[in-house]
């Protein structure tokens, strides 16, 4: 390998690997020449704390499958068949089918009109090898199934995300996106995996500032709703900040301010945690500061009123005049209670439904005259009477 900022050796600190939003897994497993464990931790704890993506992207060689006695593990959004570690070769050419989740999500948008872009994945290029996969894990989105592989728990999953601690984790079940050029160059495939970038490091960018990161959920809290906070705060010298205090001020729309100590999170990624609840609809500000931080860091959330039915408000009677009018129906008051009772009960009584099936015009029963006649002339063979 070589060219610009190509990388000689794997991050071997949480420094160097903290700096990169996404982070993609070949086929490459835990073994010599490729990951080791002390970088597989490093890797789940980007993912966990530091709300990096990580993609699983495995190959022919079924190296990946190495990885299952391993912390990413935990990770993976989906099971694999431990009786297919090689996958699947398919003699013909197979291609992947839009769940209904994947037809509206904005990793598998390649149109900005809905109907056109299941059009378009429909006649992308298809793969002749794919992972092989029993179904996918519990928490998980499943955006594309193969259009054909099924097994006991249905189609085979093979683009599938997963939120795991503060990042995002992605499965990509075969390794022929490239094949997506054909005809049309970079159109589709550099459109899919910038879109997967951007969305898988989304949470690093929602709020950062000078030796402050803030990632909080939900990204559009409602009223009533808890919001989770978490820091990752690094010292002057840029590294992570392994002790307190850090503290995060939330102050309500209304003007309320309150200021919590944040609580640090194991591991030795500068990550802290804290959160409030959603009290009041409108603007809160948070700021994150620490004395031994190298800086602040203040974020605006928006929460949203749930917008309910309001009791006790009188019913719009024109609209309820206008449905009765349209549907030959009658309106009235509490004076025309009585009135309106004897017109339901005037009403004629609904006529049964009638479904008749036409045997004679079944084909069903032609063929099981046909299979009666047969075997009452096959008996009569065998008896010799004929």
């Amino acid at each position: 390998g070589g060219g610009t900022n190509y990388l000689t050796t794997f991050p071997e600190s949480k420094e160097e690997l903290s700096q990169y939003d996404v982070v993609f897994v070949g086929d490459v497993g835990l073994g010599e020449g490729e990951l080791t464990g002390p970088q597989i931790d490093l890797l789940k704890g980007l993912v966990e704390q530091q709300g990096s993506g990580l993609i699983f992207l495995p190959g022919a060689r079924g190296r990946q499958s190495s990885l299952l006695n391993t912390a990413l593990a935990e990770l993976l959004p989906v099971q694999y068949d431990p009786a297919k570690p090689l996958g699947i070769g398919l003699s013909s050419e197979s291609a992947l089918h839009l769940t209904t989740v994947g037809r509206g999500h904005f990793l598998t948008l390649l149109a900005n009109e809905e109907n056109v872009n299941e059009e378009i994945w429909k006649n992308l290029p298809g793969f002749y090898w794919c992972a092989g996969v029993l179904k996918s894990r519990p928490g998980s989105e499943v955006l594309a199934v193969h259009a054909s592989l099924r097994n006991e728990s249905g189609r085979l999953p093979l683009l599938v995300t997963r939120p795991f601690g503060s990042g995002e984790t992605l499965f990509m079940g075969t390794d022929s996106a490239w094949r997506w050029r054909r005809g049309v160059e970079d159109k589709y495939y550099y459109r899919f995996w910038g879109q997967v970038v951007r969305w898988m490091s989304h949470k690093r960018h929602l709020a950062q500032g000078k030796g402050v990161r803030l990632v909080y959920s939900p990204e559009n809290p409602r009223l009533g709703e808890n919001v989770f906070l978490n820091a990752t705060v690094s010292d002057s010298s840029g590294l992570p900040l392994d002790k307190g205090p850090v503290y995060a001020t939330i102050t309500s729309p209304s003007g309320k301010a309150e200021r919590q100590g944040m609580e640090l999170v194991p591991g030795g990624w500068g990550l802290f945690k804290s959160g409030f609840s959603v009290r009041e609809a409108g603007r809160y500000k948070v700021r994150i500061s620490s004395d031994k931080g190298a800086g602040a860091l203040e974020k605006e959330i928006i929460a949203a009123r749930i917008l309910r039915e309001r009791t006790g408000q009188p019913a719009n009677a024109a609209s309820l005049r206008e449905i009765a009018e349209l549907t030959d129906g009658a309106t009235g008051g509490v004076a025309d209670v009585s009135a309106l009772i004897g017109r339901i009960a005037a009403l004629p009584e609904a006529k049964p439904l009638e479904d008749r099936i036409r045997l004679w015009s079944n084909p069903y029963w032609a063929g099981l005259l046909l299979g009666l006649l047969a075997i009452y002339w096959t008996g009569r063979k065998l008896a010799g009477m004929i």
